[in-house]
């Protein structure tokens, strides 16, 4: 007993030293430390390596660098370790955190990468010991510290870069990743900067890749974009633009809160090839910043990695600083300079010369035409009917939607208006530019507001305001957005299809787009069907529905989306719209108000779009309310049925290839709301399952690779007095619910019959 004080006062100095202990480990979690690569201190022909210090944090992780192919570090010693079969040195901070200095040595060719490093105090290894060596053939290797690697450059170009300073000018570039927040400054001034609160974690509205590009003579900001590369198909965006830049130009690449979380091999891969030392060994969790020139050299690459400690506790990378001192390419290297001639070119070069990612716009090799010019070859149709642009600050891919429009036949500059909504501050100063390069109308406001569904609201109300008012004698107008590319009959579909438009006061609008179709589907372009959904992504407005419902449209301060609320039963009133088989406009955007990558890969990325010029639409005549409806009685009536007890629609070969006989498939259907046996099917043919659109009477015509199959809900469609006596409809058990065969019956009233 006499011995407790003693045992726990013992027991109390080991617990208060391993709380020290861990205290002091640990603290730099803790602490706002920067990892500082110091600028340049001699002109930029300096080929010499600066050294990499820690700051004064006696607890920072060490410093260790290795080459590529080696995706784990080995495991921190007291004694530096170096193996000349690997070229792997380690170095463990003293003192006060000082680290030997390295150089790296240029083998002189324009695609360098093979590099040589050694310690600037001696230029020999140090003598392998007992205590430092290490095989040369260990690939199992694991680190329990956070490593941080980096490889700097510091090279003239040569003559086949055909970039040379500019009388030894040079700018210098700064990038700074951290956590939270990234930075990028040119000559000290800020150019960029992104700070991410908890609201932009939770809604995702930041962080991923971000990608600058800086003018070689000017060194100012001619694209800045951010990748939502911590979700599915987010890093598509950053090869095409990284494409799309014209060579000389410098790119700047950070990554920042889960940048690596999605990022597919192919982008990787293609990073690679452009001079990326490190981007393979990256992973969810590390920090990475990228600075070189298109088509030449790498003038920084840092990265600090995530580790896990104990296999429980994962260790961050640190925040990434780079500082680098670039030449200056001469004035006169302008793009194209001698080249290409005309009255046209010297506003496409000063466009070319501000804005970067245009790809064949600005490339000098194969230059695109403005407008094509191309007249519509098909009699009977009718043309000039003008088409709104609907934009936004995106000029990217208003681009690529005015590239494909303009060499449209039938296509118009002066009947093409684009309508763009932004904030007063510059930010569309490129989407105006780019109008006029292209010779269409433009317009732009700013509709206000921080919530993107009243904001987006406002814009389309603007729009379409603006188009009947630049075009006041056109009694119908042509709605894409600016993240549509269209086909190649996209002039002649509607101009065929305008003049029932004005005739048939039981249609809504005509639309390019068909909700019910895949690349599995392969239907007939020639095809268009009565649909009771406004699918939008390209339609024609009819004036008369114009005047009809902007006196309604929701009030400023309204939160609805346009779309939806122009599908409802008081604006839409029962009437339809005309809809193809097989889509005349194609949705490439990759994020949007309402958008993200993963979405457009799961559902629009596999909607199929007409390539065939010319297209003769079929059954024009049999477009009405009656005559429509006597054809899907003919199209049963010599249809065959399927059985609803053997059929299953999740087989992918439940329908005969290409046939031409039409199947029917007769599901349960009570009422509008009992649609969980049309979701189950919908679903295993991979169509749009998120909601109940595209039909026409509860009747849903569909392609199945290439076989016509109807679906018709059973007995709420007026068309199921047509199923034969013997032919047993399709019904879907919800394994979550109490199986039981409840009687068929009819809750309400069918719509197009008007009574109850």
């Amino acid at each position: 007993m006499k011995h407790w004080p003693c045992a726990l006062a013992a027991v109390g100095v080991v617990y208060l030293l391993t709380l020290g202990v861990m205290l002091r480990r640990f603290s730099y979690l803790f602490d706002r430390e920067e990892l500082q690569l110091p600028s340049l201190t001699d002109t930029y022909l300096d080929e010499k390596a600066l050294g990499l210090p820690w700051t004064n944090n006696q607890n920072a992780p060490i410093l260790q660098y290795k080459q590529l192919g080696f995706n784990k570090t080995p495991k921190p010693t007291k004694q530096n370790t170096y193996n000349a079969n690997n070229d792997n040195l380690q170095y463990k901070p003293t003192g006060i955190i000082k680290t030997p200095r390295l150089t790296i040595e240029n083998t002189d060719s324009a695609n360098n990468d093979n590099l040589q490093h050694k310690p600037l105090e001696s230029n020999k290894p140090p003598k392998p010991t007992k205590e430092n060596k290490r095989s040369a053939k260990s690939d199992n290797l694991s680190v329990a510290e956070t490593e941080t690697r980096f490889e700097t450059r510091s090279e003239t170009f040569h003559d086949t870069d055909n970039v040379i300073g500019r009388d030894g000018e040079t700018f210098t570039v700064e990038v700074t990743v951290g956590k939270w927040e990234l930075e990028v400054k040119v000559d000290g001034n800020e150019v960029y900067q992104v700070t991410m609160e908890p609201s932009d974690i939770k809604f995702m509205t930041k962080g991923g890749m971000y990608l600058l590009v800086l003018h070689p003579t000017t060194a100012a900001v001619m694209h800045s974009s951010k990748h939502r590369t911590f979700e599915v198909s987010g890093d598509a965006e950053v090869m095409r633009i990284v494409r799309d830049v014209q060579p000389g130009r410098v790119l700047i690449l950070a990554s920042m809160h889960e940048g690596f979380m999605q990022l597919t091999k192919t982008v990787e891969t293609f990073l690679r090839q452009q001079g990326s030392r490190v981007i393979s060994d990256m992973a969810m969790g590390d920090r990475w910043a990228w600075i070189w020139t298109k088509g030449g050299r790498t003038w920084a690459e840092g990265a600090a990695f995530t580790t896990q400690e104990k296999n429980t506790f994962y260790l961050q990378g640190s925040p990434v600083h780079l500082q680098v001192s670039l030449p200056r390419r001469p004035e006169n290297a302008d793009m194209c300079a001698t080249k290409l001639q005309g009255n046209a070119w010297p506003a496409r070069r000063s466009f070319c010369e501000r804005y970067e990612g245009y790809g064949s716009l600005c490339n000098c090799s194969a230059t695109q035409e403005l407008h094509r010019n191309v007249p519509l070859e098909m009699d009977g149709v009718e043309t000039g009917i003008p088409t709104v642009i609907v934009a936004s600050t995106r000029p990217l891919l208003l681009n690529r939607c005015l590239r494909q429009l303009m060499s449209t036949a039938g296509s118009d500059p002066q009947l093409t208006l684009v309508v763009a909504d932004g904030k007063s501050d510059g930010s569309l100063d490129e989407v105006r530019d780019l109008a006029a390069l292209y010779g269409v109308k433009y317009k732009e406001h700013d509709a206000g507001g921080t919530n993107v569904t009243i904001r987006i609201q406002r814009h389309y109300k603007f729009a379409l305001s603006s188009a009947f008012e630049t075009f006041p004698w056109a009694r119908r107008v042509i709605v894409l957005e600016e993240d549509l590319r269209v086909s190649p009959d996209f002039f002649s579909y509607f101009g065929q299809l305008a003049p029932l438009l004005d005739r048939d006061p039981s249609l809504y609008c005509v639309s390019a787009w068909n909700d019910l179709s895949s690349s599995k589907s392969l239907g007939d372009p020639g095809v268009v069907m009565r649909s009771e959904t406004m699918a939008g992504l390209g339609w024609l407005l009819k004036r008369d529905i114009y005047d009809e419902v902007i006196p309604k449209w929701p009030a400023h301060d309204q939160r609805a989306d346009w779309d939806m609320w122009m599908r409802l039963p008081a604006q839409q009133k029962g009437r339809e719209c005309l809809v193809p088989e097989v889509s005349r406009t194609f949705h490439f955007g990759q994020s949007g108000a309402h958008l993200t990558a993963y979405f457009q890969s799961t559902y629009f990325s596999k909607f199929p779009y007409n390539q065939i010029p010319n297209v003769r639409l079929k059954d024009l005549d049999r477009m009405g309310p009656e005559s429509y409806d006597r054809m899907l009685k003919e199209m049963i009536s010599g249809a065959e049925h399927l059985k609803g007890e053997t059929t299953n629609p999740c087989d992918a070969n439940f329908l005969p290839l290409n046939a031409t006989t039409p199947h029917v498939l007769w599901f349960k259907m009570n009422e509008p709301a009992d649609n969980y046996t049309y979701t189950g099917i919908i679903g295993c043919l991979k169509l749009w399952d998120l909601d109940t659109r595209g039909e026409h009477k509860a009747l849903w015509r569909v392609k199945v690779q290439g076989t016509p199959l109807l679906l018709v809900g059973w007995p709420f469609s007026p068309f199921a007095f047509l199923k034969p006596k013997e032919v047993t409809i399709l019904q879907r058990y919800n394994p979550a619910e109490e199986l039981k065969d409840d009687p068929v019956y009819l809750l309400s009233t069918r719509p197009w019959l008007g009574g109850s």
